[in-house]
């Protein structure tokens, strides 16, 4: 009795650490606070817990890359100084650990990704309204006036919207009505923000789903009807349209594309790093801090404008791509490591259209943002690797 009360008690922590990371940039401590908390209560939560538990073949190619990582900086010496960047590369391994107890009752976790992204949202909205109400602007294609509305930065809620669209329709042969409402609203959202990855990843998964789940004569139905209400949007609202067209712009869409998207300064710039003679090809920079620097460097000596300059000089873009982060910090092992990880997890997934939805969606974002330099993206990345495990059991608390 009292261990099913403590293991109730611990699920009950998770869930409410996963609740709490779309509410990250404001109340920041709080997933910190109960990750303290899971692990003072972890060792009182194994009992009956075997050897096998701990097995994944996934999070061992993880770990493969972060002690990789960590002996690449050491031998360089440049581990005290690299130890906050390291920690964030630890701490989904250490979430994965400390989900062993509760890895049979997945579903109690899912339900509350669903609803904290949901409030999240609602929040976000309201708050959007009552901005619009104030100001009676509606432009948030640009500037920073939408990641102060939002209750997350505009790229992490949008992401935190695709893994709970993935997970509604994982739970939707349960809740049929709630997920298909939760959905509409994800979908809402997504378009309101003009949220450009996270539209892509949505659309991308919707299509694979009713390939998997529909009849061809159903998807080409909910394909035209889609495409219809997808085209009605970016019709009618100019912010999707400002975000990937640019046409609030006066020059051509490359022109403008060149001027107004950081991707085009900071990736040339990657490629400039890994031709200089301070950088390996087998194991990079070595050094977080050095990649900064040579990042920083490359902006003051390429960006012409001066107010452009000084923006990214002092915003200090990261490589806005996980893999070229890793590629410069661990060079190109480290890179093929990270690449392989991807790889073995979709063939160890790959009959679980779950599994492999939640992969697509790190890649993709992987592919536009370094996740592993946000607190609240390393804590998704753990509950990734928390949802790729195997066995499920029923629930303990249904």
């Amino acid at each position: 009795m009292k261990q099913s009360l403590l293991l109730k008690g611990y699920l009950a922590l998770f869930c409410i650490l996963i609740f709490s990371l779309p509410f990250s940039d404001v109340a920041t401590s709080v997933p910190n606070i109960i990750l303290v908390l899971l692990i003072a209560f972890f060792p009182f939560c194994l009992k009956g817990k075997k050897r096998e538990d701990f097995q994944n073949q996934t999070v061992y190619l993880y770990l493969i890359l972060i002690l990789y990582i960590t002996l690449n900086i050491v031998s360089f010496g440049n581990f005290n100084s690299e130890l906050s960047q390291l920690g964030k590369l630890y701490l989904p391994a250490g979430i994965f650990v400390l989900s062993i107890p509760i890895k049979n009752y997945l579903k109690e976790l899912k339900i509350f990704v669903v609803l904290g992204v949901f409030f999240g949202v609602i929040i976000s909205m309201g708050s959007i309204f009552m901005y619009i109400y104030k100001t009676g602007d509606f432009n948030f294609s640009s500037g920073k006036a939408i990641n102060e509305v939002l209750i997350l930065e505009r790229v992490y809620i949008a992401f935190l919207c695709v893994i709970s669209f993935v997970v509604s329709l994982d739970l939707f042969k349960h809740y049929r009505k709630l997920m298909l409402l939760n959905i509409a609203v994800l979908v809402v959202f997504v378009l309101l923000i003009a949220a450009r990855m996270a539209l892509i990843s949505i659309v991308l998964i919707a299509f694979l789903y009713m390939i998997k789940k529909l009849d061809k004569r159903k998807v080409l139905i909910v394909l035209g009807l889609g495409t219809i209400l997808l085209a009605g949007f970016f019709m009618t609202n100019k912010n999707l349209q400002n975000r990937f067209f640019y046409k609030d712009q006066d020059n051509s869409f490359m022109k403008n594309l060149a001027i107004w998207e950081p991707r085009m300064v900071i990736w040339p710039c990657v490629y400039d790093i890994t031709k200089k003679e301070n950088y390996n090809m087998i194991n990079g920079l070595a050094s977080y801090n050095l990649q900064e620097k040579e990042l920083l460097d490359c902006y003051d000596r390429s960006i012409d404008h001066k107010e452009k300059r000084e923006w990214f000089l002092f915003i200090k873009y990261n490589t806005h791509n996980q893999f070229l982060d890793f590629l410069l910090v661990s060079g190109i092992l480290g890179l093929i490591i990270f690449v392989s990880f991807f790889v073995f997890a979709f063939w160890k997934n790959r009959h679980s259209f779950f599994s492999v939805s939640l992969i697509l969606s790190f890649l993709l974002i992987g592919l536009v943002e370094n996740y592993f330099h946000r607190q609240v993206g390393v804590y998704c990345f753990g509950v990734f690797l928390i949802f790729l495990m195997e066995n499920r059991k029923k629930s303990i608390i249904n």
